[in-house]
C-alpha cells in the first residue's frame, strides 16, 4: 500500500500499546496478594494443625499431643516466615527474587531437615507423632497456598482499549 493511499478501518491494524501498572498501583497488589496468601495458608495449616493434634493426643498421649503440636508450630513458623520474606522482596528486581526464593528455600528445608533430627533425639518427643505432624501440616499449608494463588487477579498490563487483552499474550501486535 503506497504513503498517499487512504486507510481504511478493515485494512489497519490497531496496535495496543501496554501500560504498566503504577509502583504504588503494583505496591498495593503485592502486599494484598502476599496477605491473601499467608491468611489462606495460615488458615489451613492451623486446620491440619488441629487434626494432627487431636488424633496424636489419643493415640500417643501427651507426648504425642506435644510432639505433634511442635512439629505443626515449626512448619506454620518456617513457611510463614517465607511468605514474609518474600513479600519483602517482592518489589525487587526478578533475578533478586528468585535469588532469594531459591535462598529461603534451601535454609528452609536444611533448619527443618536438622530440626527433626534434633528433636527426634528428645526422650519425651514421639517421633512418629512429630514427623507425621510435619508432613500433613507441610503438605496441607503447600495445597492451599497453591489454591490461593490460583484464584490471584494479578494484572500484568492494563490494555488501552476494550477489545481486549493488550500485548502479545492477547494475540493482537
Amino acid at each position: 500500500m503506497a504513503a498517499d493511499e487512504p486507510t481504511s478501518p478493515r485494512t489497519t491494524r490497531r496496535r495496543q500499546r501496554a501500560v504498566p501498572v503504577s509502583d504504588d498501583d503494583a505496591g498495593t497488589q503485592v502486599e494484598t496478594a502476599y496477605r491473601s496468601l499467608l491468611r489462606r495458608a495460615l488458615l489451613a495449616g492451623g486446620a491440619a494443625a488441629v487434626v494432627c493434634a487431636v488424633v496424636f493426643a489419643v493415640t500417643g498421649g501427651g507426648s504425642g499431643l506435644a510432639s505433634s503440636l511442635l512439629g505443626s508450630v515449626i512448619v506454620l513458623l518456617f513457611f510463614g516466615l517465607r511468605l514474609l520474606v518474600m513479600r519483602r522482596t517482592a518489589r525487587s528486581n526478578p533475578q533478586l527474587v528468585l535469588a532469594v526464593a531459591l535462598g529461603v528455600y534451601t535454609a528452609k528445608i536444611a533448619v527443618l531437615g536438622l530440626a527433626m533430627i534434633l528433636l527426634t533425639r528428645i526422650s519425651w518427643v514421639d517421633g512418629p507423632a512429630l514427623g507425621l505432624s510435619v508432613i500433613v501440616t507441610a503438605v496441607v499449608w503447600l495445597a492451599a497456598e497453591m489454591h490461593a494463588f490460583v484464584k490471584l487477579r494479578i494484572p500484568v498490563f492494563a490494555g488501552t482499549s476494550s477489545d481486549g487483552p493488550a500485548g502479545p499474550a492477547g494475540g493482537k501486535s
